[in-house]
């Protein structure tokens, strides 16, 4: 048959396809046209582009934040803002924790461990200077409201000094929990102490967190000298920096310090581990950066199992050249090209690099290599073909034939699942969480850039290596008589053909679709899928909303072991609730100390209240003061005159009140009071109440789990937005609540997304797939390839969290491609036979290969992510390697059962006329007789 009467006969065939599919043939038949008349250009081209673009990628320095999985209406978004606000007066709120524990047991009840801890804290605070307008300024010279935070574990280890040993009997001197008495002074241990456990009454050795809900309530005594274990001693370097401090001397000066404790100091008594938030923000980034030798790693898997793939295909065609090597090794290279050029184009238009975007990669390349492999296998059956009942007129003309009849063939396949794929992710880019919109966008951009790169790179490049072949082919044929018969000469000129071998595979292939149409096993796939579907909806609907950021780490890091202090020693024993007052009223008069008295008693109220010692409230105090001036008997000498009562302050400076009592101005001398100074960090006036902060604790092993801690912020907000505090305007803060508010949302938005997403991938099908049933066929697979990997993945232990939300959205994209692939190919063959085994066989011919193929090279490049310690890495590298096993059993095993399955009842299934069963096809495809 002549190329010219070929292809008409192809486009008269191809009237009956969709409008969409003949708007695509058109595309790629221009876009052949483009590509064999200048492929050198296409490949120059793209490459400059993909270098000019990356080029920004390595001078785009890595930002993350924590709170970037926060959605961006949540409550605590405006939480969090106010509570800076509160700070506007002194600065940014910043806080420097170091997490202390024991190497000597689990106790920090010991001299030496006590010690060492005050050296870590005199350390940090005197001997590290952060650099300011002012000068450099070590902690206590430049901290202000929260500078005695750390005291009371002074004061502690100063009493254990004194007693010399546990439990000593002095009038003078109680280390207990939650307060010590040291000297006559109170100190409430609970913000310093955490993994406490106490002796009671009945001398029974209890733990905080134990649920006794009042353990310390108003009418329980607190035994003397109680304290009997501490696993954890916290120290928190809080202050507020205003504009007289750099964002990077801040950062160095942080570094410095851990560079110090990480490092350099040494104590054989604890261990030091240090938390700030560039600190944070730092170890997010190294664990991003992980991934990178593994990326190279996955890429010389794939690029060698690809050349070993391509060169067995082509010798069993008779089409082996060294370039099958290359065409192997570029199929690679051409999504890294696509994923450079894209994230290179975002940092350009000002996008952020965030970590997560360090997984894309992956996943362009998993999605990359499939079409590569549908075109390379398409090129081999065109040419085996040619090669049997074509002519070679000219080179030119066969090339463009060959790659144009490539293009048609495999261009809505490829279309399809890169239409599927963008939109995916284009639907969780609406996700109202910056961290997953980056991730969406960023991934959509390089799978529509990979796309435009297999078109322009990896096609033009098929037209060199094909105009190779394609003249080897006819200087073969010259060289031999009778070479005008090219149907009687192979691939390598001789008179022997690879037609045994040929008939050898598709007779393996015709027993395969045999078996697969036969009932019995028609019958037990659908048995074996109604059990796969239980176990899955079943997992589905078990799958618990739970947070852990420590996923966002190394599992070496040492934010992950202090995440894990956290979370057994302090959570379950104070966890802290900031409550703001923005509104306090005229403290002056009674009924509104009392209003604001009853704001607090309703938080310490709540079930799991430590109580009323945990509560740090200046008002208590300040009603104390009040009473206690009030009964300060002066000379009337001395009225007008300044108080002469000397307090110390650490045993270092002399402080004197400024200004006498009964002057009006009593709120000033409470904060000019040396032992009520400290509230200076909680309230926010110029000696004229306007704001306040009052902290208070709860305490419980069952907050150890985020989604009850969500509850107990819920019971907080519920209890500040009561219409009786109304005009106090309160707001409550936790530090955790950015991500507890993820849980309620996470649910809903993941459902909201799959169906959105589901509704996006069947309009996309039926714009290729006009027939119902290949259409129901395909969706179904589609679905059911996305609920096993929600389902497994709940019971493989996964928890429903921002990771697990972009890695579901990822999977949904993802189904589309084995399942449009199959259905697509196998409606094309309706327009050659209408028996269902040929049908199959035809399809498994076309696609399964490929199939096969790019399934098994993605599923050996994220293997290697199952190497990195990092669990961002190992959610999506298994929910990547479920797609692909899933999608695959389905593609080659479900789906054709349920081919056989609809072809048994054509009449209720089927159109009832040949022609407008024909008409309702997809494309056309190039089938080996």
């Amino acid at each position: 048959m002549h190329i010219a009467t070929e292809m008409k006969h192809k486009v008269e065939r191809a009237s009956d396809n969709t409008w969409f599919v003949r708007i695509i043939h058109w595309f790629f038949q221009k876009c052949s046209a483009l590509i064999c008349y200048c492929p050198w250009t296409c490949i120059l081209l793209t490459t400059i582009l993909t270098l000019v673009l990356a080029l920004k990628i390595p001078f785009t320095r890595m930002q993350n934040d924590i709170s970037d999985f926060t959605p961006f209406g949540a409550k605590s978004r405006v939480e969090l803002e106010k509570y800076r606000q509160f700070f506007n007066n002194h600065g940014e709120p910043k806080a420097i924790y170091a997490f202390i524990t024991s190497k000597i047991g689990d106790n920090m009840l010991g001299i030496s461990q006590l010690n060492d801890t005050v050296h870590v804290l005199d350390k940090i605070s005197r001997d590290f200077y952060l650099k300011t307008s002012n000068g450099p300024k070590n902690f206590e010279e430049y901290c202000s409201g929260f500078c005695l935070l750390n005291e009371p574990v002074r004061h502690f280890y100063n009493g254990m000094l004194i007693s010399g040993q546990h439990g000593t009997d002095f009038s003078h001197l109680d280390l207990g929990y939650p307060i010590t008495t040291v000297l006559g002074t109170k100190l409430y241990m609970d913000p310093n102490f955490f993994g406490v456990k106490v002796a009671t009454e009945n001398n029974k050795i209890e733990s905080v967190a134990d649920g006794n809900i009042r353990l310390f309530g108003d009418n329980t005594k607190q035994e003397p000298n109680n304290i009997r274990e501490v696993s954890l001693v916290v120290l928190q370097f809080r202050s507020e920096l205003g504009d007289e401090v750099k964002a990077e001397d801040l950062r160095n000066y942080e570094h410095e310090i851990l560079d110090y404790i990480h490092d350099e100091y040494q104590s054989a008594h604890i261990n030091v581990y240090i938390l700030t938030d560039s600190y944070i923000t730092e170890e997010i980034v190294r664990a991003g950066l992980t991934l990178l030798p593994f990326l190279v790693i996955g890429f010389i898997i794939m690029a060698v199992f690809s050349s070993i793939t391509f060169v067995i295909s082509a010798h069993y065609l008779k089409q082996l050249n060294i370039y099958k090597v290359v065409l192997a090794v570029m199929a690679c290279v051409c999504p890294f090209m696509a994923c450079g050029a894209s994230l290179g184009a975002m940092f350009y238009a000002g996008f952020r690099f965030g970590s997560i975007l360090c997984v894309t990669p992956f996943l362009v390349l998993a999605i990359g290599v499939d079409d590569s492999y549908l075109m390379v296998n398409a090129w081999q059956r065109i040419t085996c073909h040619r090669r049997k009942y074509g002519r070679i007129e000219s080179v030119n003309q066969e090339l463009k034939h060959r790659i144009t009849e490539m293009f048609i063939e495999t261009g809505p396949s490829i279309t399809i699942t890169t239409i599927t794929n963008a939109l995916a992710f284009g639907i969780g880019a609406t996700t109202p969480a910056a961290e997953i919109q980056l991730f969406s966008i960023g991934n959509a951009l390089a799978v529509t850039t990979d796309f435009v790169f297999t078109i322009t790179f990896y096609g033009a490049l098929m037209a060199v290596v094909g105009r190779y072949e394609i003249r080897k082919e006819l200087e073969a044929l010259k060289t031999l008589p009778g070479a005008e018969t090219p149907s009687e000469t192979s691939s390598t000129g001789s008179e022997t053909s690879s037609e045994p071998e040929d008939c050898k595979f598709r007779r393996a292939i015709a027993q395969i679709c045999k078996f697969l149409t036969n009932t019995w096993v028609c019958s037990i796939v659908l048995g074996l899928l109604a059990v796969y579907w239980y176990i899955c909806v079943v997992g589905t609907v078990n799958i618990k909303s739970e947070l852990s950021p420590n996923k966002l780490f190394l599992e070496e890091s040492n934010i992950v072991k202090i995440f894990k202090q956290r979370k057994t020693h302090i959570i379950p024993y104070y966890s802290a609730c900031w409550i703001l007052v923005e509104n306090p009223g005229d403290i002056n008069d009674k009924s509104q100390r009392a209003k604001l008295e009853d704001l607090v008693q309703s938080f310490e109220s709540l079930p799991s209240a430590n109580g009323r010692y945990s509560t740090k409230f200046w008002l208590r105090d300040y009603e104390d003061f009040l009473k206690q001036s009030e009964d300060i008997d002066l000379p009337i000498e001395e009225e007008d005159e300044e108080l002469a009562i000397e307090f110390t302050v650490n045993g270092s400076q002399v402080v004197t009140p400024s200004q006498p009592f009964g002057s009006g101005n009593e709120l000033r001398q409470f904060l000019e009071w040396p032992e009520f100074s400290f509230w200076k960090g909680f309230i926010q006036s110029t000696y004229q109440m306007s704001k306040f902060l009052v902290t208070t604790a709860y305490h419980g092993s069952e907050l150890v789990d985020w989604s009850n801690r969500a509850k107990l912020l819920n019971e907080w907000r519920a209890v500040a937005d009561q219409e009786k505090y109304r005009s106090l305007n309160v707001t409550v803060y936790e530090e955790d609540a950015k991500f507890l508010d993820l849980i309620e949302t996470m649910s809903p938005v993941a459902i909201q997304s799959a169906l959105w997403t589901f509704a996006s991938m069947f309009l996309v099908a039926a714009l290729f797939i006009s027939h119902p049933p290949t259409l129901f066929v395909a969706t179904f697979s589609i679905l059911s390839t996305s609920l096993g990997v929600f389902g497994i993945m709940s019971w493989w232990g996964a928890d429903l969290d921002p990771i697990m939300m972009s890695a579901t959205v990822m999977s949904i994209g993802f189904s589309v491609d084995i399942p449009s692939h199959v259905s697509y190919h196998f409606y094309q063959t309706a327009k050659d036979t209408t028996d269902i085994r040929r049908r199959l066989q035809m399809t498994i011919e076309a696609v399964g290969f490929p199939i096969f193929e790019a399934s098994l090279s993605t599923s050996l490049c994220v293997m290697s992510l199952f190497f990195v310690d990092l669990n961002m890495a190992q959610i999506f590298a298994k929910c990547m390697l479920l797609v692909v096993v899933i999608g695959m059993i389905h593609g080659m095993l479900v789906m054709p059962v349920i081919f056989s399955l609809l072809d048994t009842v054509p009449k209720k299934l089927a159109p009832k006329s040949k022609n407008q069963h024909l008409s309702s096809t997809v494309t056309v495809v190039t089938v080996i007789p």
